[in-house]
């Protein structure tokens, strides 16, 4: 039973060894491309006001509020619905925001 042992211990040290230069590979840019990658994003800006832009109704009429972030500010709606609408033109949304919130 040993043999069989050492022979899989064999294997298996065999295999790491082998992986062992790629690791060891890793440059100063490939280092320096992690941090970037992992660089967080800011937190998205808070939904000002308590109606939906879409229907204007309060943001828990409907018992279904839904919320979407777009270009770093959060948007709410009171509704799926009023989510599809924001998404076919947030263009639209977004100026009424910032006409609605001063």
């Amino acid at each position: 039973m040993k043999p069989v042992f050492l022979l899989i211990a064999s294997i298996a040290l065999a295999s790491c060894a082998a992986k062992a230069p790629e690791a060891a590979a890793a440059t100063p840019e490939s280092a320096a491309r992690s941090k970037k990658v992992a660089k967080k994003e800011p937190k998205p800006k808070s939904y000002p006001l308590k109606t939906c832009l879409v229907t204007g109704d309060g943001l828990d009429d409907m018992d279904e509020r839904v919320t979407t972030v777009y270009e770093g500010q959060t948007f709410e709606f009171c509704c799926k619905p009023c989510l599809k609408k924001f998404n076919k033109n947030p263009g639209k949304y977004v100026k009424a925001l910032a006409k609605a919130s001063g």
